[in-house]
């Protein structure tokens, strides 16, 4: 189920789009399966994903220092938080924006047959009102590495990138694996029909046939999304 948590922030996106793009295979498993796929955070690749920022651990060492704490309180407590993040903790990542974007049509739904799930908070909250896991959602945070502002807490290296990346808008659905869970993911059941509220269809897809494809799978596992062909006008691509 969706646990709301102090420390997790969803207000500015109240009244924006959560935008999922993928290939058509991903969109498959997803409808096939009633799941998502939630991977752990050491499997995204970045290998700064669930971590400190370095002048961040510097300015806490400096603090202890100041105040007279001479112990490594700041070192074990960085190793934990990290170790716990990239390893303990799996993450599924949503766009949030008022429109699609070409970035990340090109990013993620890398072939001709791409589609994006569009839905809202509300109803990205309300997909998991049967999950058995805990599931926290909360808004990712951009901070400057010579200028941060990063405030410490339960999900702050789950919850913070570089201000590199704020093109992307993210919000990440978290949950946190069992004491004795060791997984590189997991597929997390949800209501399909409380999350889609449309399909996207790639604007690379042109005469693909997907359009039929979408609506096969819509009346076979009985969904109520709405079917949209992409914004994006193929002349610009």
């Amino acid at each position: 189920m969706y646990v709301k948590h102090a420390d997790l922030k969803t207000d500015s996106i109240s009244q924006l789009p959560l935008w999922r793009y993928m290939d058509l295979w991903k969109f498959l498993k997803i409808v096939n399966s009633s799941s998502l796929f939630f991977p752990s955070v050491g499997l995204l690749g970045d290998q700064m994903e669930g971590k400190i920022p370095e002048s961040v651990y510097r300015g806490m060492k400096e603090h202890d220092r100041r105040n007279g704490r001479e112990d490594n309180f700041v070192d074990v407590y960085k190793n934990f938080m990290e170790d716990y993040s990239r390893n303990k903790t799996l993450i599924l990542s949503w766009n949030a924006a008022k429109n699609e974007s070409f970035a990340l049509w090109k990013m993620y739904a890398k072939d001709k047959l791409g589609v994006a799930i569009k839905t809202d908070i509300t109803k990205l909250k309300n997909c998991f009102k049967n999950t058995e896991e805990e599931i926290f959602i909360g808004e990712v945070s951009y901070f400057d590495q010579d200028n941060p502002s990063y405030n410490i807490g339960h999900f702050s290296t789950l919850l913070s990138k570089h201000i590199y990346y704020n093109y992307e808008k993210e919000v990440r659905c978290l949950t946190r694996m069992e004491d004795d869970e060791n997984l590189a993911y997991k597929n997390i059941q949800v209501d399909l029909n409380e999350l889609i509220d449309e399909v996207y269809i790639s604007p690379f897809a042109f005469e693909s046939g997907l359009l039929e494809i979408i609506e096969f799978l819509k009346e076979k596992h009985c969904l109520n999304f709405s079917i949209k062909m992409s914004g994006i006008n193929d002349s610009w691509l």
